[in-house]
């Protein structure tokens, strides 16, 4: 059995593609093929085809089904039911676990967060449509080795240009969340840079203020992500350009061309992102930046850190002899190696500014 076949015109898999599928877990092909055997469908989607496009093994196989939730728990008697409100189940194989959305429409979206409602589709035409970006409106048949790509995301991708599916402003609209997705996908890692296309990129600052509609929470999810990229220096500074840092970060940020160009310094290369947050931080007033984290619901352990690194920041003796860095050190505990790390960054890039 392969199971439904998609309502979108199917395009042989590419090479790159079709190897980075075969590195796919077989526990994953076994729940498609008992999605087949009901008489359902079920393709690939999201970040494994994105990622899969270029060569890179995914970190998660999603799917989408046509199977609605309470089948497909019937289905799946171990499945959890994590985002079932909105057509999600979780399947667990062995070790593995996949999330299983069913094929959906959204009605309006009144709070610029969530669908007032979902009505469950058998349509994946339809279900693509109404995702964000075109190179993440893609889907692949795993069973019939199809590539399903109605926006020509694939293009974009080669490309490295970011476009959104059908009107931006529209998209952007309907999730101010979107927002920081398009800023976080602009780096795709491993130097990878994406542009967004012109209607998108006005977009972008013209649907701005939807962010405010966003819970702090899943801002933050979203930001420590782009913290945590590959190239974050140059998408801080773009953000900071059209001016979105100034309505996310704690406390009024006060635009500091140095603290963004120290964000390129190699040193930091796979630093932690609360690292990148102080440094970030270095011009904003201190007493503000605690409240403003809470606000972000990030952890205790977290905000302890980043105000710790704030705090020191500028004051690490980079060059005094090499029994005061020993003490200083000693001083500095556990977070020794990110605390000078983002002092050298930092005073690395106000020195280049001098010299500008």
């Amino acid at each position: 059995m392969k199971g439904t076949l998609g309502d979108v015109d199917g395009l042989v898999l590419s090479k790159l593609l079709s190897e980075v599928i075969a590195t796919r877990p077989e526990e994953l092909l076994w729940c498609v093929e008992k999605i087949a055997d009901a008489g359902g469908g079920a393709w690939l989607v999201g970040g494994a085809v994105r990622q899969g496009m270029i060569g890179r093994k995914p970190n998660d196989w999603d799917l989408a089904v046509d199977l609605e939730p309470e089948h497909m728990l019937e289905l799946f008697p171990d499945a959890l039911a994590t985002g079932v409100r909105y057509g999600t189940v979780t399947l667990r194989r062995g070790e593995y676990s996949f999330e299983a959305t069913t094929l959906r429409g959204e009605g309006h979206y009144g709070d610029g967060r969530r669908p007032d409602s979902v009505s469950y589709s058998k349509s994946l035409a339809a279900d693509l449509a109404r995702r964000d970006f075109t190179f993440n409106a893609m889907a692949v048949d795993l069973a019939r080795e199809l590539l399903h790509d109605p926006f020509e995301g694939r293009i974009d991708l080669a490309n490295q240009r970011l476009r959104a599916v059908g009107d931006p402003v529209q998209r952007l609209g309907e999730d101010g969340l979107r927002i920081m997705r398009a800023y976080r996908f602009l780096d795709l890692g491993d130097g990878m840079l994406c542009k967004p296309d012109l209607s998108l990129e006005k977009a972008l600052v013209g649907k701005q203020y939807m962010i405010e509609n966003v819970s702090k929470e899943r801002v933050w999810d979203e930001f420590k992500r782009i913290l945590s990229g590959d190239s974050v220096g140059m998408i801080l500074h773009r953000m900071a350009e059209d001016g979105l840092l100034n309505r996310i970060l704690p406390g009024k940020w006060h635009s500091q061309e140095s603290c963004i160009a120290a964000q390129r310094h190699p040193c930091l290369n796979g630093i932690e992102v609360e690292a990148r947050l102080a440094l970030l931080l270095k011009e904003s007033d201190y007493d503000s930046i605690e409240p403003g984290l809470r606000e972000l619901k990030m952890s205790n352990a977290q905000i302890a850190m980043t105000l710790a690194l704030r705090r020191r920041l500028g004051s690490t003796p980079l060059e005094e002899p090499e029994g005061t860095l020993r003490r200083y050190r000693a001083v500095l505990g556990e977070s020794r190696a990110s605390q000078l790390n983002i002092d050298r960054a930092l005073a690395n890039a106000f020195d280049d500014s001098r010299e500008v």
